[in-house]
C-alpha cells in the first residue's frame, strides 16, 4: 500500500519497510509544509519570523549540509536519511515529535539522540537511533546492506543508553523545550518522562532494558534490488533476543539515490517561484 504518492509501505506488528520510488507533488508539499518545523520547532515556526520560513530554513539546511567538517559522502547521506526519519513518523501520526533537526548552538545537526519520539497512546517514549548509507564492499545486496545499517543503530543505542551520560539527556530536555510547543499537553507529560530518566542518571542505575527504542535505517541503493521483509523480520527477532531493550520498533526506508531529496530543495533557492 502507499503511504502517499510515491512512498509504497509494508507495514508489520513489529516493524515498517518504506520504498521511496519517487519524489512526488504530494512528498514535496509535505516537506514544504514540514519543514521548518521539523528543523526548528512547533513555537518557533508559529511566530511568523522571516527567519523560520520555508525558504530560510532550506538556506539554513544546505549551508549546514555543504560546510560540515565531514563534507564526505556518507555524512551527506546521513543528513538526508535523517530528515527522511523525521518526515515519515509525522506523516503516519503514530508518534509525536519530541525533538528538532537542527542544533541551534552552532551550524551543524542535533548532537545525542537522533529524535526522541512520544506515542500517545501508550505515553510511551522511543529513542530512535538512524543509520544511512549504501551497500558496503562486504555486502552482497540490499538484504545485507540494512541488516547492517540496523546493527550499527542497535549498537550505538546500546552503547548510549548503558553510559549513564547525563549530557545526552540534557540534550533531550533542552530539545524538548524547544521543539515541543508550549500549548501541547503531551510536553509536559515529555518533559516528566525525560525528567525521571534523568534522575536515575544521576543515580547511575539507567540501563539500554529500560528503554523504547526505534532502531532506523535508509539505504539508498537501486529499488530494483529491495530488501525483504523477511530479513527486517529476523533481524527484529535477533535484537528482540538479546534482550538489550524494553521495547524495539524497527524502520527500514529504502531509496534509488540521496541527491533528489538535496535537489528538490537546492531549487527553491535559485528559483522561488517553482515551489508554488
Amino acid at each position: 500500500m502507499y503511504l502517499i504518492p510515491g512512498i509504497n509501505k509494508e507495514d508489520h506488528d513489529n516493524y515498517v519497510l518504506y520504498f521511496i520510488e519517487n519524489i512526488s507533488d504530494e512528498l514535496k508539499q509535505e516537506i514544504r509544509n514540514r519543514l521548518a518545523t521539523i528543523c526548528y520547532g512547533v513555537d518557533s515556526t508559529q511566530s511568523n519570523y522571516a527567519i523560520y520560513s520555508y525558504e530560510e530554513t532550506v538556506k539554513d539546511f544546505i549551508h549546514r549540509y555543504k560546510t560540515q567538517k565531514d563534507k564526505s559522502e556518507s555524512r551527506k547521506k546521513g543528513m538526508i536519511g535523517e530528515l527522511l526519519v523525521h518526515i515519515i513518523p509525522e506523516l503516519e501520526g503514530k508518534y509525536s515529535t519530541a525533538s528538532p533537526f537542527f542544533n541551534m548552538e552552532e551550524g551543524s545537526f542535533k548532537k545525542g539522540f537522533d529524535i526522541v519520539l512520544f506515542e500517545e497512546d501508550s505515553k510511551e517514549l522511543w529513542i530512535t537511533e538512524t543509520k544511512s548509507g549504501g551497500i558496503q564492499k562486504n555486502q552482497k545486496n540490499a538484504n545485507s546492506a540494512v541488516s547492517g545499517l540496523i546493527n550499527t543503530a542497535k549498537n550505538d543505542l546500546k552503547t548510549r543508553l548503558n553510559n549513564n551520560e547525563k549530557k545526552l539527556w540534557l540534550n533531550a530536555l533542552n530539545a524538548v523545550r524547544i521543539y515541543m510547543g508550549d500549548s501541547d499537553h503531551q510536553k509536559q507529560v515529555v518533559l516528566q518522562l525525560l525528567g525521571e530518566i534523568s534522575n536515575n542518571v544521576v543515580k547511575q542505575t539507567t540501563s539500554s532494558n529500560q528503554f523504547n527504542v526505534v532502531l532506523s535505517s535508509v539505504l539508498f541503493h537501486p529499488l530494483s534490488d529491495s530488501m525483504e521483509n523477511t530479513t527486517i523480520e529476523k533481524k527484529y527477532s535477533d535484537v528482540v533476543k538479546e534482550k538489550l531493550f524494553n521495547k524495539t520498533f524497527i524502520i527500514a526506508i529504502q531509496k534509488n539515490t540521496y541527491t533528489a531529496v538535496y535537489n528538490f530543495l537546492w531549487v527553491p533557492i535559485w528559483w522561488p517561484h517553482s515551489i508554488s
